[in-house]
């Protein structure tokens, strides 16, 4: 029919049997793929019945990114629900990381052959990052950019298809984690990411992230930084600002591209810091200073660490 453009299911192995009511039997090597949506199914298998002119599956799937770098390592579920009646697929699966059997998601998904339109809606209840369970086991995004995560994402998103193209929405929040990156570790990291390309993960401009404490050396607390992901692993820093010394301490906007690995380079102001409150954060006893202090500071951040440029 017309939904054939765009979507397409295939099965290596089916049986079936007539029962009272209709018919039933196995499914097993299936794979699928639904609309423009860059996400492809496989090994789809289980229990299949047709009664009162609905086809219904019950059984298990592969879920695999379908770009041609994944954003995201393979998802299985094993507890998917297919119905398919008067030209409308209806679907529902909860999926975990494969290797570990992390829960990540759980997902709702209706599609209309006659047009080419659907929906998918996805729900991340509680997906905790500790020792037993890192975000570079999920994403490959992760690696080099942030370890020893703890703490706890939680949102929801949707994604929207016709036979035109394909939108995707949603927001996502984390409380009071703390992390490990290349400027020093982080703790009291607290924010909510409003994505308008979920996809290409891309969000508009102004989203705030709250930090406790930043510690490339000398600890910086109580900062609010705004910034936006551009997508391809970019991410637009618009600004900065710490209470710091008795002064300020402003970050400038910038650009960090973490899909390559060069040094990040970042450039703050001080503004107004009091060098005998500065010191304190030192704890030195044998050191005094007085006056105040304004400057730029470039500074540079690799794999060993930080440094003042020039």
């Amino acid at each position: 029919g017309e939904g054939e453009r765009v979507t397409h299911f295939a099965a290596a192995s089916l049986n079936g049997r007539a029962t009272p009511k209709g018919m039933a039997g196995d499914l097993r090597g299936a794979s699928g793929k639904i609309g423009a949506v860059p996400l492809n199914m496989s090994e789809i298998g289980g229990q299949w019945r047709f009664e009162k002119g609905a086809l219904t599956l019950d059984g298990g799937l592969l879920l695999t990114d379908a770009a041609p770098e994944p954003r995201f390592f393979p998802l299985v579920s094993n507890d998917a629900n297919l119905r398919f009646a008067n030209g409308i697929i209806e679907a529902k699966a909860g999926f975990n990381e494969r290797k570990t059997g992390t829960k990540i998601l759980d997902t709702l998904i209706r599609h209309r052959l006659s047009d080419s339109s659907g929906s998918a809606d996805l729900t991340v209840k509680e997906l905790r990052f500790s020792e037993a369970f890192q975000p570079d086991q999920l994403t490959s995004l992760a690696l080099g950019v942030v370890a020893n995560v703890q703490g706890s994402v939680v949102g929801d998103g949707r994604i929207e298809w016709t036979a035109d193209g394909v939108t995707s929405r949603g927001t996502f929040a984390t409380a009071d984690t703390s992390l490990a990156a290349a400027f020093g570790p982080v703790t009291g990291l607290t924010t909510t990411i409003s994505f308008d390309d979920l996809i290409g993960l891309k969000t508009a401009p102004g989203q705030i992230a709250k930090v406790k404490e930043i510690n490339p050396g000398i600890p910086v607390l109580d900062g609010e930084i705004e910034y936006r992901l551009l997508g391809d692993n970019r991410v637009r820093v618009e600004g900065g600002s710490w209470p710091f010394g008795g002064g300020k301490l402003l970050l400038h906007p910038t650009t960090l591209d973490f899909s390559a690995a060069n040094a990040r380079r970042l450039s703050f102001d001080i503004v107004g810091v009091d060098a005998a409150v500065f010191l304190q954060s030192f704890g030195f006893d044998n050191i005094n200073a007085t006056g105040v202090f304004d400057g730029t500071l470039p500074v540079e951040f690799d794999g060993l660490g930080g440094r003042i440029v020039n």
